[in-house]
């Protein structure tokens, strides 16, 4: 079996290392490639599983370390679910395509600048009720449709709404809004409002950061696109569930702050969310709960356990400790190289191989 310990000095001529960066390049690869064997077709889910495998049959992983993966991952995983059902319940029930039908109707009449900055603050807004994941893979068609709809014939405009809505979630301002920040806190005992506390401000700062640099890299594209004004926007009945469903999103958004301050868990009040959407949808006949559990992305699911394990290969080879002892050689030379070089380190890595 490999050795579960390592003298802090990083040998990248050791067999083991080799093996663990090889299993993440793999499963990444596979996971943004999601390439087809026979019939099968992989998945990232699918990917980190396999990664998983792999490490479990070279020795780096143990059966010891699933349990103890499973241990700090399953509170944020449960949150996460129970944020899907939520958001699979007002999707259901048409919030989204309503916003899109108002968002067209005032498009028609104004410029393609004042369309994109509402896209843009929607983007930045709509993470921080849901999550990152689940924003973009939301609002993305949505977008689509209505670019092409408003902005016929300009395929590039509708590639500027689509970056617009990628990169205004930006830093996420809050445990929620990011899966993996949620493994992240949960790892570190980091809280709800102390996380908040230091990332709301940055996150504000980037997202305006961005729209800026966004708004002067299509500037000439969206000062030449002029909206088609095709008839009536097609109007999409309120479903009587849509009010409450939302309401009660915005609600538990807003207990997890006080929760936190009284000490009670995020997670807790996620579950108590999820039952509650649960109940809307049968006493509203929203649907059936099958189709709101298909809102359960159990793909991504897999993949966060997965890639936690795979990332804990690495670590079972000194990659930890080498990167520990890389940092505290800034340390001797100031906190400010000690933090460029903690940031430009994190940021290549996130780049390269995955947050």
């Amino acid at each position: 079996m490999a050795q579960r310990s390592c003298p802090g000095i990083l040998n990248i001529m050791d067999s083991s290392f080799a093996i663990a960066c090889g299993t993440l390049v793999v499963t990444v690869g596979l996971a943004v490639f999601r390439p087809t064997v026979g019939r099968f077709q992989f998945s990232p889910g699918s990917a980190a599983v396999f990664g998983v495998l792999l490490l479990l049959a070279s020795g780096l992983l143990v059966p010891h370390d699933l349990t103890e993966a499973a241990r700090l991952q399953w509170r944020p995983l449960l949150t996460l679910t129970c944020i899907m059902l939520m958001t699979g319940v007002v999707q259901e029930v048409g919030a989204f395509e309503r916003l899109a039908a108002r968002i067209e109707s005032r498009a028609r009449s104004n410029t393609a600048a004042h369309t994109f900055t509402g896209v843009f603050v929607l983007s930045v807004i709509t993470p921080s009720l849901l999550n990152n994941d689940a924003a973009i893979l939301i609002l993305t068609p949505l977008v689509v449709l209505l670019t092409r709809r408003i902005f016929p014939g300009k395929p590039e405009l509708t590639i500027a709404f689509a970056f617009a809505v990628f990169l205004a979630p930006g830093v996420a301002p809050f445990i929620v809004s990011n899966p993996m920040n949620m493994i992240v806190a949960e790892y570190t005992g980091l809280g709800f409002n102390s996380y908040a506390e230091v990332m709301l401000p940055i996150s504000l700062a980037g997202a305006a950061l961005t729209y800026v640099v966004l708004r002067f890299v299509y500037r000439d594209l969206l000062r030449s696109a002029k909206p088609v004004n095709t008839g009536p926007v097609a109007t999409i009945a309120r479903h009587p569930a849509e009010r409450p469903a939302v309401a009660l999103l915005v609600m538990i958004f807003l207990a997890y702050p006080i929760a936190a301050s009284l000490g009670g868990e995020i997670w807790f009040v996620a579950v108590g969310g999820a039952c509650g959407t649960l109940v809307l949808a049968r006493v509203y006949r929203v649907a059936p709960l099958p189709k709101v559990v298909s809102h359960v992305s159990f793909d991504i699911l897999a993949f966060l356990w997965g890639i936690f394990l795979v990332v804990q290969g690495l670590r079972s080879v000194g990659a930890v400790e080498w990167l520990a002892s890389f940092y505290d050689i800034a340390e001797a030379s100031g906190g400010s190289e000690q933090l460029a070089r903690i940031g430009v380190t994190s940021a290549l890595g996130s780049a390269l191989i995955d947050n």
